[in-house]
């Protein structure tokens, strides 16, 4: 199927006079119309609204090319827009059978500014500009290839609305970062977990107490989160680089959790003791994954650290409790939070 995509791309300069439908402005425009006037819109460039099926929990909206002398639906046609909306983004799905289409809405889509990371590398391909992001993939069904963009439109907030760090868990791109922060305060970068893990990253607000750490899923193309990272001790490899000090990290929880907070000041917001692993471990200084007390671990991790710790043997077990690290008058702290998102309620399932 790559193979397929590839020659389909290696087509471009050789389509003339292509047969699409959609451009580049459709693909910006249609997830941004409202549900109630969207059908205008399509009527308008050839499209007339068909049945209403469902998939998951979702409502898809057909849209069927119409026959250009009886106004009807030309069945025949390959060609189908599916638009859905959800609380938190919208967007719709364009079908073609058509290679010429194909081509022809990926050169729309790259003189209108969109972009690929992954082109000629796998499938699916993911273009995206500001707060738009278009998986193309294709299938193979009876004697025709399906192709298929999947157009997804993310619901952002501005800058003045972000107090919290769950907040920038919205944010699933690289793309939709530098669209509201602006390019010039979000970088490209890696992050050494260890020297054998290390992953494509972004940065906004670098060397900042500001800054935000992004680990995404799809480093090719850093998109689809997967967790942030916060803490003043914690950079990328670029950000490594620079001898400036960082002031303390200012982005906290909405319970209170913040970056550099003393293991006394995270019992009381937890109301609970905790477990740790030690510092011998293969999770050194992070709290066990679980819930014991206000404070969910599996879906916030805490990493600690020490600054009384250095040649204690109490801190090589493999499993620590708080109140014996307190009893040892182990000053212990909060390097880092790992934020991590909760599942998508926005997504649409079973259709990427």
């Amino acid at each position: 199927m790559r193979k397929f995509l590839l020659l389909v791309y290696l087509l471009f300069s050789y389509v003339v006079g292509s047969s699409q439908i959609l451009t580049a402005n459709d693909f910006v425009s249609i997830p941004a119309i409202p549900q109630k006037k969207l059908g205008g819109y399509l009527a308008k460039i050839g499209f007339a609204k068909g049945e209403t099926t469902a998939l998951s929990d979702t409502l898809m909206q057909n849209y069927y090319v119409k026959d250009s002398k009886s106004n009807y639906i030309d069945y025949s046609d390959s060609r189908l827009v599916q638009s859905w909306y959800t609380k938190y983004k919208s967007g719709f799905i364009f079908y073609t059978s058509s290679q010429k289409d194909c081509v022809a809405v990926i050169k729309s889509l790259k003189d209108g500014g969109f972009f690929c990371e992954n082109e000629n590398i796998q499938a699916p391909f993911i273009y995206q500009k500001d707060d738009i992001l278009i998986r193309l993939t294709s299938v193979r069904e009876d004697t025709s290839t399906i192709f298929k963009f999947f157009v997804t439109k993310e619901v952002l907030p501005s800058p003045k609305n972000i107090h919290f760090a769950e907040d920038f868990l919205v944010f699933q791109s690289h793309e939709n970062l530098a669209y509201i922060f602006g390019r010039g305060n979000v970088q490209k970068d890696v992050y050494y977990f260890s020297d054998s893990n290390v992953v494509r990253c972004s940065v906004l607000f670098p060397n900042t107490n500001r800054q935000v750490i992004f680990v995404w899923q799809d480093e090719i193309n850093r998109c689809s989160l997967s967790h942030l990272l916060i803490g003043n001790s914690l950079r990328g490899n670029s950000s490594a680089k620079s001898e400036m000090p960082v002031a303390e990290n200012l982005w906290t929880m909405r319970n209170g959790l913040r970056a550099n907070m003393s293991l006394a000041e995270l019992l009381k917001i937890n109301k609970s003791g905790i477990n740790f692993y030690g510092w011998n471990s293969q999770f050194p200084g992070i709290v066990e994954p679980s819930k014991n007390g206000e404070i969910d671990f599996a879906k916030t991790g805490v990493v600690l650290s020490c600054l009384n710790c250095r040649g204690s043997e109490f801190l090589n077990r493999d499993i620590i409790n708080s109140d014996d690290a307190l009893r040892n008058s182990m000053r212990l702290f909060v390097l880092a939070l790992i934020v991590m998102p909760e599942p998508d309620t926005g997504e649409i399932t079973g259709i990427k």
